[in-house]
This record gives structure tokens, sequence and C-alpha cells, in this order.
């Protein structure tokens, strides 16, 4: 049978499709790529100022315990420090939940959306 200009036509137009949908596919997977490593360096960057927020917290209690240790024992009020170092490290635990859900969220939020994709474009196609 030869192939007559509507069977060519089709061909063309399928071709077409199917190389516009692998680039919308791809664009868009960029864009979630890129979009989700914005949200990982943000996280990155909370994830630092909460650091530098420790690191100033303990010297700020440091430089406090100094003071208080020239005081005699009867005034002394962070003579003991169990209380400031159990709060400190329940504020610690606490960020490092947060932290691991987030780091968590992530890692799931990627790999759902490209499984996502993945299906919707294995439907197009």
């Amino acid at each position: 049978m030869a192939a007559t200009k509507e069977t060519l036509r089709a061909k063309d137009f399928t071709n077409s499709v199917k190389e516009i949908t692998g680039l919308v596919r791809e664009n868009y997977l960029d864009g979630l790529e890129l979009s989700l490593s914005i949200l990982e360096e943000n996280r990155k960057a909370l994830n630092s100022q909460v650091d530098q927020w420790f690191k100033f917290q303990q010297t700020y209690i440091n430089a406090g315990r100094k003071l208080y240790e020239k005081f005699p024992k009867d005034i002394a009020l962070f003579s003991n420090g169990n209380p400031v170092d159990s709060l400190i490290g329940l504020q610690k635990d606490y960020v490092d939940l947060i932290r691991k859900a987030s780091e968590k969220f992530t890692k799931e939020a990627i790999d759902l959306s490209q499984k996502n994709i993945e299906k919707a474009f294995s439907l197009i196609n």
C-alpha cells in the first residue's frame, strides 16, 4: 500500500506532538527541580541562622554564668546551671526534630513530584 498524504500528515503530527510533549516534560521537570533546589537552599540558610542563634545563646549564657560565679554562692542564680542547660538541650532537640522533618518533606516532595510527572507524561505518550 502506498502512503497517502493523510497518513503522512498524521505521522508528522504525531511526531510533532511527541517532540512537544517531551520538551514540555523536560521544561516542567527543570522548573520543578529549580524550585525545589531553591527551597533546599532556603532550608540550609535557615539552619545556619539557627546554628548561629544557638552559638549566640550559648555565649550569652556562659557570660552570665561567669558573672554570677563571682557573687557569693548564696546569691548566685546560675551556679548549678542545670535548668539552663536542659532548656538549651530541649531547644536543640526541638530544632533538630524540625530539621529532620523538613529534610524528609523536601526529599519526599521531590520524589513524589517526579513520580507524578512521569505518570502524567506516560499517559500522554
